[in-house]
């Protein structure tokens, strides 16, 4: 899941022909099983040029997932504890991109953490992504209210969570 988070945030950060400096926007994601039952998430999404990121879920949990360079956190209010992950990715984001496929005027494929990553677009701005997960589960992305090239502060790529939480570290 974190390489998949690394990888979308490749796409957005250098992917088609954008060449933003930062994009934001709000997104919702449906996870649904092969036995059909689904669960809604909501949230906001912020990136930045070399590779930052961080994803917000509002709904239905609280979650913020941070990427900075190689090091992923994901602090779970809820679970009072912070994932704190090293990427041992060994494609450079840039080539990552370079190999993506288009399909057809509108989609684009990547193939990357043994999965095929759809990727709709209009025009410059990414619409949907959408993916089978490790276990099958089918996972859409659709983004909405896409800003690029605002002035996003660096403060909100530094983690920020509280001192007591319980830290995993995973190798």
């Amino acid at each position: 899941m974190k390489l998949l988070f690394l990888a979308i945030f490749t796409i957005f950060s250098y992917g088609f022909d954008f060449n933003y400096s930062s994009i934001s926007a709000d997104f919702n994601q449906s996870v649904t099983t092969q036995g059909g039952k689904q669960i809604f998430y909501s949230g906001k999404i912020y990136a930045k040029v070399p590779n930052l990121m961080v994803w917000k879920y509002e709904k239905p949990i609280k979650k913020t997932i941070w990427i900075n360079f190689s090091k992923v956190e994901v602090y779970e209010p809820n679970l009072i504890q912070v994932t704190i992950y090293n990427s041992s990715s060994k494609d450079n984001f840039f080539n990552m991109l370079k190999t993506a496929k288009k399909l057809n005027k509108n989609t684009y494929l990547k193939y990357f953490d043994q999965k095929n990553i759809y990727f709709k677009v209009d025009k410059t701005k990414i619409k949907t992504i959408y993916y089978k997960d490790k276990i099958d589960n089918s996972v859409k992305i659709k983004f909405f209210n896409q800003k690029v090239d605002s002035n996003l502060s660096n403060s909100i790529f530094i983690p920020n969570y509280p001192d007591y939480v319980d830290k995993i570290y995973v190798k």
